[in-house]
């Protein structure tokens, strides 16, 4: 994704009136630069002069109230850049945790639980230097030369026409290091990625390693992904070096080649001398901004990446253009915890239990070449216990997301009474989910009281309620024993319960 491409525009929304006063600020910015190279020119040029002479009086004033006013307008855009870099930052990791929510099974298994908090941390935290550095940057590069270009023209056309014949290099040197910054720039980030999905996996399966003594094992493995990482970065830093040192190396030059042909004039008296400063001073701002927008890709460079990875995780534009309204609704009211587009608004009306017929059925995963179950004819009755055994990896837990709904069948069909499990079951199969509850081997829990746990179940239970799924469970004695009783909160993935009491927990709710 390049940095101007139009599908970063509707990420900026909810920051669109702190950043449209980033952009007013730029443009004041880029006047008051020029008006400041004509205030001082004349100031010097009066004082030598007539040093003892009142005449620079007047320069003096209009010197100091620009630069006082350059100094407030650079505070007040830090400002307001900071302010938008905050509620953009909030914007993406609310899509980012709410678009992983919203993933049907079949996409969040391709996607590594640590790729996502990556995005969700370091990635968005990545866009703040596009936004208070780029950004701006690019706006000013957009302004300043063309106002500096005019000023000089005003003053001598010939400094102008260097200028005009020089400036390209400047764009066209960043476009070309920009490019391969980019490439650099994407391979560091899956690097990263590819290093945090591991580690978690690793720290996660941290005590099987240790039963089994495999756990130093992983050490090697780590140490290549890091050592990847850090390649992957070092070569990002010294591209960054070597193109900062080109472009100033052109500017330098540029400048150096107004300032010899100004000098000439000068010494030959074509030339006066507040003129002549007036277009020093400015030769060097017609390059400035386009010498940091080359400095500050670098910065942008992984915020456009993670732009792109956001994008890539919920592709829908309709979604993408429509996020900044509901956003803004939602945020007087957030949608708790734990909910998703199965849940959400879903019924709960009792039905009489139906058997579930599963005929000629065969399941696979996107990405997988041989399916994991095939041709599998069975009946599960209305009532009772129904055990699936077998081997390891033979498609128990597959067969348990057919199930629920969450992964469609490439071949043959499970019924539910006389209705095929699917859009067109009574109710849809978004009621169907409302009425299936799953409870994996390690269930998860949020770090919130025991109640908030609960009531992710059924958000609108009462105390009482509450009371008789832990009572049903045999863990009212446990909660009630606790200091706090159902507001005692718990840790990260229910740290402060046992194994066995989390697992009961996630039954009750």
């Amino acid at each position: 994704m390049k940095p101007l491409d139009p599908r970063v525009l509707p990420h900026l929304l909810p920051a669109r009136w702190p950043l449209t006063g980033v952009l007013v600020g730029n443009v004041v910015a880029g006047l008051l630069v020029v008006g400041q190279a004509f205030a001082g020119a004349a100031l010097v040029a009066t004082l030598l002069a007539d040093p003892g002479g009142p005449g620079w009086h007047a320069p003096a004033w209009w010197f100091a109230g620009v630069t006082v006013g350059r100094a407030v307008l650079g505070w007040l855009v830090d400002v307001l850049a900071g302010r938008a870099a905050g509620r953009v930052g909030c914007h993406l990791r609310r899509r980012v945790l709410r678009s992983a929510l919203d993933l049907e099974a079949t996409e969040l298994a391709d996607r590594r639980t640590g790729e996502l908090a990556t995005l969700a941390t370091r990635g968005v935290a990545a866009v703040e230097p596009y936004l208070t550095k780029y950004l701006p940057a690019l706006v000013l590069a957009a302004v300043l030369p063309v106002v500096t270009l005019a000023a000089m023209a005003s003053q001598d056309l010939w400094s102008a026409l260097i200028v005009v014949l020089t400036l390209p290099l400047v764009p066209v040197f960043a476009i070309l290091i920009g490019l391969t910054t980019q490439e650099k720039a994407d391979r560091e980030w899956r690097a990263l990625s590819s290093l945090a999905g591991h580690f978690l996996d690793v720290v996660r399966g941290l005590p099987t390693l240790v039963a089994h003594r495999r756990a130093k094992a992983q050490a090697p493995t780590i140490r290549a992904v890091t050592e990847r990482y850090r390649r992957a970065s070092a070569d990002t830093l010294k591209l960054a070096f070597a193109s900062s040192a080109a472009l100033e190396l052109i500017a330098t030059i540029s400048v150096a080649l107004v300032a010899v042909s100004v000098g000439l004039r000068l010494a030959d008296g074509g030339m006066d001398l507040q003129t002549a400063l007036v277009v020093l001073l400015l030769a060097p701002e017609a390059y400035w901004p386009l010498r940091r927008v080359g400095a500050e890709y670098h910065s942008a460079a992984e915020g456009t990446a993670t732009f792109e990875a956001i994008n890539a995780l919920t592709p829908s534009r309709r979604a993408l253009t429509t996020y900044a309204a509901e956003s803004a609704r939602t945020d007087a009211q957030d949608r708790p915890v734990g909910t998703n587009k199965h849940t959400k608004g879903s019924s709960r009306h009792e039905l009489t239990p139906q058997p579930i017929r599963i005929d000629d059925l065969t399941l696979s995963w996107p990405g997988r070449t041989h399916p994991v179950i095939e041709h599998l004819t069975t009946r599960l009755p209305a009532r009772g216990i129904t055990a699936v055994v077998g081997p390891s990896g033979c498609g128990k837990s597959t067969l348990l997301q057919a199930l629920i709904g969450e992964l469609p069948p490439d071949d043959g069909m499970i019924r539910v009474g006389a209705d095929q499990l699917s859009d067109d079951l009574p109710g849809g199969i978004d009621a169907w989910r409302s009425r299936v509850a799953q409870l994996p081997q390690r269930p998860w829990l949020t770090a919130d009281s025991i109640a908030a746990n609960l009531c992710i179940g059924r958000p609108e239970a009462g105390m009482d309620d509450l009371l008789d799924a832990l009572r049903m469970v045999d863990l009212d004695g446990v909660v009630a024993a606790l200091p706090h009783g159902l507001d005692t909160p718990l840790g990260e993935d229910g740290v402060g319960l046992s194994a066995g009491q989390r697992a009961r927990l996630a039954l009750a709710r």
